[in-house]
């Protein structure tokens, strides 16, 4: 059995985690028995979540997890996909997990930085809460500016987000998925950038212009009704 060590879930979507929910997706698409069980970021080889356990193996990175099902496991992802489409698939990753990412860390972190608070860190008794929080929202600030991202003014960070936005729903077009009719690994990483931004509970302005694109609305629930639909 596969343990995927990962975020619990939280307003309303099952992992509020980009790369947690990218994972999990990986997971149900590769048709392997997993569990997800919450974790804590401090007790992880390089401090982040997700991290899979694989029989007391663990692997840190949505990537390297990725890699992993398909070395030790042999899972076949994009096995259908042309070289160019391959090409085409990293770039459009390296664009939603290097760049539309720091963006919904400005909307949700940053904007709603209340609300996440009181939802992520409800565990941790009230006086304590705001103190620990202040340290680790001052973190994330200081990430988000070393990125670039943190560095510009709200309408242009709303702005880039929403070009990002607009160039998936271009590329999807009237397709099932990026590539046809079965989801390969890029719709994992799409799918889950998509779902945290129009269907968690953080209102913004990057939230309201996603869902104007409507063919990326019923794409997201077209595969978390496929890929999830058993999980």
């Amino acid at each position: 059995m596969l343990n995927l060590i990962s975020f619990r879930s939280a307003l309303g979507v099952r992992c509020p985690s980009l790369f947690g929910l990218k994972t999990e997706a990986l997971l149900a698409m590769s048709g392997l028995a997993y569990k997800v069980k919450n974790g804590d970021v401090r007790k992880t080889p390089k401090g982040k979540l997700p991290v899979l356990d694989d029989d007391g193996e663990f692997i840190a990175d949505s990537s390297v997890i990725k890699k992993h099902l398909e070395d030790v496991h042999g899972v076949d992802f994009d096995g259908s996909l042309s070289a160019e489409q391959r090409a085409t698939a990293k770039a459009v990753q390296r664009m939603v997990e290097n760049h539309l990412y720091f963006a919904m860390i400005h909307f949700s972190w940053v904007e709603n930085s209340d609300l996440v608070r009181e939802t992520y860190f409800k565990a941790i008794p009230s006086p304590v809460r705001k103190i620990v929080f202040k340290l680790i929202l001052k973190k994330v600030k200081r990430d988000n500016y070393g990125h670039g991202m943190g560095r510009h003014e709200r309408a242009d960070i709303l702005a880039f987000a929403l070009e990002d936005i607009g160039a998936l729903s271009v590329l999807l077009g009237t397709k099932l998925f990026f590539f046809g009719d079965k989801p390969t690994s890029i719709d994992a990483t799409v799918y889950a950038a998509l779902e945290i931004i129009m269907n968690s509970a953080i209102p913004s302005d990057l939230q309201d212009g996603t869902r104007k694109h409507g063919n990326l609305v019923d794409y997201c629930d077209r595969f978390r009704g496929q890929v999830f639909a058993a999980a």
